[in-house]
């Protein structure tokens, strides 16, 4: 299955605004209908993977899975969605991964330092 990045950051958004408590794919499929249950359950186990989830899963005999919940957001996963919020910024994520022609997780967080700095530098240039 390909992973979504889009999805990713719908998911760390939709984590971030959900209650401290288990979040299940069903509950993050009404909040992120455009997903299906198996993107967003997919992209819950890539995100437990990279460290930005804390998250659980159950499966049955053979692998297929079962259960997911996610626990929490770790600092991590903090700290890339802030890097990715806005949504100009994560316009010029997109396409600066485009124009570089890589997309995977520790690429786009690299960019999304880039462009944050960037604006940073803009920000302090105004002053």
């Amino acid at each position: 299955m390909k992973l979504n990045h889009d999805c990713v950051r719908d998911v760390l958004l939709a984590v971030e605004a959900a209650p401290f408590e288990n979040t299940y794919p069903e509950q993050l499929q009404s909040m992120l209908p455009q997903y299906s249950e198996d993107e967003l359950v997919y992209t819950c186990l890539k995100l437990d993977e990279a460290g930005y989830l804390n998250a659980q899963f159950d499966q049955y005999l053979g692998g297929h899975l079962v259960l997911c919940w996610i626990e929490s957001m770790t600092f991590n996963g903090h700290e890339f969605l802030d890097t990715i919020r806005d949504d100009t910024n994560w316009g010029k994520v997109k396409d600066t991964a485009k124009k570089a022609g890589v997309f995977s997780m520790k690429a786009l967080g690299q960019i999304a330092q880039g462009v944050a700095q960037a604006a940073i530098t803009s920000a302090l240039q105004s002053l």
